[in-house]
């Protein structure tokens, strides 16, 4: 199961992802992430240093969060990955892409 705890400053978000980021979790966080879009949040941190599994779903997730926030005045940015979800990004790569940064 996955946990999402969400801190914001203004326009600023963190999310913290624990648990998992997986096809049963994945839907949950999209809503929160679109909520967040939503109201005017411009910049989208996602703390991943709680998260122990990542598959596909979450990973199409996270491309998708990444679009999204990138461009104009918005910014995302992965932080804290554990080694693990850090290998898959770069076994995918992806990791430059979703501005992933090791924790």
């Amino acid at each position: 199961m996955g946990c999402f705890l969400l801190e914001r400053q203004g326009a600023k978000v963190k999310v913290r992802v624990g648990g998992e980021l997986s096809a049963d979790t994945a839907p949950e966080l999209r809503e929160l992430l679109f909520a967040v879009m939503e109201d005017g949040v411009t910049d989208l941190t996602l703390d991943l240093s709680g998260t122990a599994l990542l598959d596909a779903t979450g990973v199409a997730l996270l491309l998708a969060a990444a679009n999204s926030y990138r461009g104009g005045d918005r910014c995302f940015a992965l932080v804290a990955l554990p080694p693990a979800i850090v290998a898959l990004l770069e076994t995918l790569r992806i990791s430059q892409r979703l501005g992933a940064r090791i924790g």
